[in-house]
């Protein structure tokens, strides 16, 4: 078989579900054939490399976020903005759709809301919460991750600081699922339909929410939210505030998920790196790093370049829309030392999974302290952890941006 690097890149095809499952190989015929390489299915740009991804993400007046969904769901779309005139809030671009300066103003609320300090004097019930969830099924020795601890974890966590029942994260996850979909693939008209009814459903519950803070607030990121927007110079108005919400709820539930369940796929492929963390616990926060980088949980988004331009000597024009492939960066051997290794002890833990720029990750604290309690938890409560059942094919669900695992069944002995 041939090496994946001298393997034609023209024999690859990101919208194959088998390359998004598995893209490895494709990653590395990036590096070594095509690292700024044009996808024949669409005509997008995807950058691989890591240095030329971070220049990229720091010129965000060439590479903009300003991103219209139209531009990838064509004139179909206009049944979606019809329908959310007519009955709900504009799209309003406001952090992860600007730019700034504008961007900038958003971004410091945001950061106000997520910022180390609340996100730390949270901890002791992020890690209450993992303990919670632990116990119903540590007596039956196995467990299905996806369904019954990321995504219980995850959701609790976030509907009760966002100030949301618990009880209705399903509802929530539905929302960020609706968020989240125009930007997976080409929707027929009666799903662009569907999607505008749902994301109608969650503007107006999220409305009556911020318009009860406003009225009664309480300890809760809804009421910062009204808090901050009041304390401006220019307060936000309801379509603002109801694109901050969606983008907290969406940018949440997906990649979280995805994170810790591939944190628990490592530790099953790796048991030498679950043996170090054994006689080390301490260990956590570089295993957390480590499976960010290896498993980047959003491999990637999308750009669109305002003027005629070139990375790496590739010439892009203007409106050319442009991947920053972030999986791809974090896999790529110029920058990382035997980059398909996964090693808790790589001293360069600089990797790409939360971005770089003025759009790094805003949940990029709340979402380590999850990682660091659920492991933790992990190793400190399960032995001999191991695959209950063969992993489904594809592994993962078909996706240009995200990374979603279908399921995964661990099975482990009680410690203690």
């Amino acid at each position: 078989m041939a090496d994946a690097s001298t393997r034609p890149i023209s024999e690859f095809s990101f919208l194959d579900p088998k390359v998004q499952d598995d893209p490895f190989d494709f990653y590395r015929a990036l590096h070594a054939q095509a690292p700024v390489y044009q996808m024949p299915e669409t005509g997008m740009y995807m950058v691989s490399r890591y240095d030329d991804l971070r220049e990229m993400l720091m010129d965000t007046a060439t590479f903009s976020n300003r991103i219209e969904v139209k531009v990838l769901q064509g004139d179909n779309w206009q049944i979606y903005e019809d329908i959310i005139a007519e009955k709900g809030w504009p799209e309003v671009y406001t952090l992860n759709f600007a730019d700034p300066p504008a961007h900038t103003r958003y971004r410091r609320i945001a950061d106000k809301i997520f910022n180390a300090r609340r996100i730390e004097a949270i901890a002791p019930r992020i890690t209450e919460i993992v303990a919670e969830i632990i116990d119903r099924f540590i007596d039956r020795g196995e467990c299905e991750v996806v369904s019954e601890f990321a995504f219980p974890l995850v959701g609790t966590v976030i509907s009760e600081q966002l100030g949301l029942d618990p009880s209705k994260m399903d509802i929530y996850k539905r929302w960020g699922d609706a968020i989240m979909l125009p930007g997976a693939r080409i929707l027929t008209p009666d799903e662009i339909r569907e999607n505008a009814e749902t994301i109608l459903e969650m503007q107006h519950y999220v409305a009556g929410q911020l318009e009860a803070r406003r009225k009664d607030p309480r300890n809760d990121l809804i009421s910062a939210v009204v808090q901050e927007s009041d304390a401006d110079v220019e307060p936000l108005d309801m379509a603002e505030m109801q694109s901050l919400m969606r983008q907290f709820l969406s940018g949440t539930y997906e990649s979280l998920v995805s994170a810790i369940c591939h944190g628990l796929w490592l530790l099953t492929r790796f048991p030498d790196q679950m043996e170090k963390l054994r006689a080390d616990p301490s260990r956590v926060k570089d295993f957390v790093e480590e499976a960010l980088r290896f498993e980047t949980p959003v491999p990637g988004l999308a750009r669109i370049a305002t003027r005629d331009t070139e990375i790496a000597g590739v010439a892009i024009p203007k409106g050319s829309l442009v991947m920053p492939r972030y999986a791809a960066a974090n896999h790529d051997a110029a920058k990382f030392e035997c980059p398909h290794k996964m090693d808790i002890d790589r001293k360069d833990k600089h990797h790409m999974a939360f971005g770089a720029g003025p759009h790094l990750c805003v949940g990029r604290v709340l979402a380590r302290r999850e990682m660091i309690a659920v492991f933790g938890a992990v190793l400190a409560r399960m032995g001999n952890i191991g695959l209950a059942r063969p992993l489904p094919d594809p592994v993962h669900v078909p996706h240009m941006m995200l990374r979603p695992m279908r399921e995964l069944h661990i099975r482990f002995d009680r410690i203690g």
